[in-house]
């Protein structure tokens, strides 16, 4: 894989833009890129470049903050979506990809727009939940890089303080995206020059996240809320989008 200078200059563009998302709201880092990488790049070649770079975002976030954890409510949420990312592997390796998207893309709008008007769901039975979104979470990323909006829509709907969402994604972040990687390495998608990609793209990330890291504690809570609905929105309107020019 031979990448042309104006692509890479492109991927060292977004790569961080995107970093700067997600350490600011805590995810958002395949929600951005991906769509905005699709025009130039298949998806196949896509997600095993993303992946590590978002690990290395992952760890940073999670390693800093680690006293800020709750790993009890994290934990069965990050099993249950480990559980889903063989079936996305699967997914990637063997289906037409073209309705799929469309089909998440357009649920997952739907599912922002509800929590736009400012309306929640009273969820009784809220670890059951949260793992249901986990497992599909993990099916979602193993086939786009897309795995943020299920857990992003569920604890918005739960209304965690911007701290502990943003620092407890990381941590979620940290244990799938670690499985994903090692997936997609054993799987053959990542290879040698998937990491030769990714070192060019690494100061990306590092800056990327100085950044975000500065501009978070200037939002306050509701237009922080508001700021991760309309990513959400944006990265599925520009997925759903693409694929339909595609």
């Amino acid at each position: 894989m031979l990448l042309e200078t104006n692509v890479i200059i492109i991927l060292i563009l977004v790569i961080l833009f995107a970093s700067t998302v997600k350490t600011t709201v805590g995810f958002g880092f395949a929600l951005v890129s991906t769509p905005l990488l699709l025009p130039i790049l298949d998806l196949t070649i896509i997600v095993p470049i993303i992946m590590p770079l978002v690990l290395i975002n992952d760890y940073i976030i999670a390693i800093e903050n680690k006293q800020h954890l709750k790993p009890d409510k994290i934990l069965p949420i990050a099993g249950s979506a480990i559980l889903g990312i063989p079936i996305g592997i699967i997914i990637l390796s063997n289906l037409d990809m073209y309705v799929l998207k469309i089909i998440i893309s357009i649920i997952i709008l739907i599912a922002a727009l509800f929590l736009f008007t400012g309306k929640t769901i009273t969820i009784k039975r809220e670890r059951l939940t949260s793992m249901f979104a986990g497992f599909f979470s993990g099916i979602l990323v193993s086939t786009s890089g897309l795995s943020g909006p299920p857990i992003t829509i569920f604890l918005i709907n739960q209304k965690w303080e911007k701290l502990d969402f943003r620092n407890n994604l990381a941590l979620y972040f940290s244990i799938i995206d670690t499985v994903t990687v090692v997936s997609l390495f054993i799987s053959g998608f990542i290879t040698r020059d998937t990491l030769a990609a990714n070192l060019f793209l690494i100061p990306s990330v590092l800056i990327g996240y100085f950044i975000g890291k500065n501009i978070l504690p200037i939002i306050n809570q509701q237009l922080f809320t508001r700021i991760i609905i309309l990513i959400i929105m944006t990265g599925a309107s520009l997925t759903l989008l693409t694929t339909l020019r595609g």
